[in-house]
């Protein structure tokens, strides 16, 4: 087949077709296959951003080490769990058997091993 640049479209050359309408057929693209998007894919679409990134997992040594460094200067952090999407916001009160105390918006107790990453506040 052959292809001719008109204007930034490429169309089939079909001269050599013995009927007016077959020669002139202008092809629709990607128009003629939104048909096919069906409840599954708009589901799949919707539920896009309800995951979490275990990617960027910090390692038990690193998590210990900002979490020192974080209760020490008492910095606000960002710290993403393992059991919510969004982070928890919030500063380290207390350390104690292998989980933090954060006080924030919620108050709560995490456990050293449902921690993802901590990122600083400020840094965002």
């Amino acid at each position: 087949m052959v292809y001719s640049d008109l204007g930034g479209v490429f169309m089939v050359n079909r001269s050599y077709l013995p009927f007016k309408s077959a020669r002139e057929y202008m092809d629709r693209g990607m128009a003629k296959w939104m048909g096919f998007f069906i409840s599954e894919h708009t589901t799949a679409l919707s539920h896009m951003g309800d995951f979490i990134d275990f990617s960027s997992q910090m390692s038990n040594e690193e998590i210990v080490l900002l979490i020192s460094q974080v209760y020490v200067n008492s910095l606000e952090v960002l710290v993403f769990t393992s059991y919510r999407q969004d982070p928890y916001l919030g500063v380290i009160k207390e350390i104690f058997d292998g989980s933090i105390y954060l006080s924030g918006e919620e108050p709560l107790n995490i456990v050293f091993e449902d921690i993802i990453k901590i990122v600083l506040a400020e840094d965002l």
